[in-house]
């Protein structure tokens, strides 16, 4: 689940039926001296100057994520990944940066939008296959919500139970390698 800056992961083993909690990971997705809203940040600069920080924001969010993602693999066993699933929301927002630059929200919009490609960018990196799961799509899942959250201990916020939603369509795909 990615937010503005940073993301969650949640490994899942088992079945979409039976999912069982495997590990999980907060990764940090901005280099320390870049902003972690860099749309807003660019709303002040030039815009060669504003496209180019945007992309380095993004080339950087995506070398963390890999870093991330390849960190919480080494917790588990060998091969125990097989895709990594990221939590999207249908979103729109302008193609050109100056229109988006026009407005707050789609700003936020673009922020979002940035941090989970880059995810699923590094997930592709590190080779697993990469899975965007529409937010409004997340089944319910509560029981094994519960069961999962218990495992894992605290803290066990939404983000993480979006996380879990998101691997448990994602399982429900894919044969389990563990």
């Amino acid at each position: 689940m990615a937010r503005t800056g940073s993301a969650v992961a949640v490994a899942l083993s088992g079945s979409a039926g039976t999912p069982r909690f495997r590990a999980r990971r907060e990764i940090g997705l901005v280099r320390p001296g870049l902003p972690a809203q860099p749309y807003h940040a660019a709303a002040d600069l030039d815009l060669a100057a504003a496209g180019q920080m945007i992309g380095q924001v993004g080339h950087s969010a995506e070398q963390a994520a890999a870093a991330g993602l390849r960190a919480l693999a080494d917790l588990l066993p060998p091969r125990a990944i097989p895709a990594v699933a990221v939590v999207v929301k249908a979103v729109p927002v302008p193609d050109r940066l100056p229109d988006v630059l026009r407005s707050h929200a789609w700003m936020h919009a673009a922020e979002g939008i940035l941090y989970r490609q880059a995810v699923l960018a590094a997930a592709q990196e590190c080779g697993w296959q990469a899975h965007a799961v529409e937010s409004s799509l997340l089944p319910t899942a509560e029981p094994d919500i519960t069961v999962l959250g218990q495992a894992a201990g605290r803290p066990w916020r939404r983000t993480e139970k979006d996380a879990a939603r998101a691997a448990i369509t994602v399982l429900a795909q894919t044969a389990d390698p563990a």
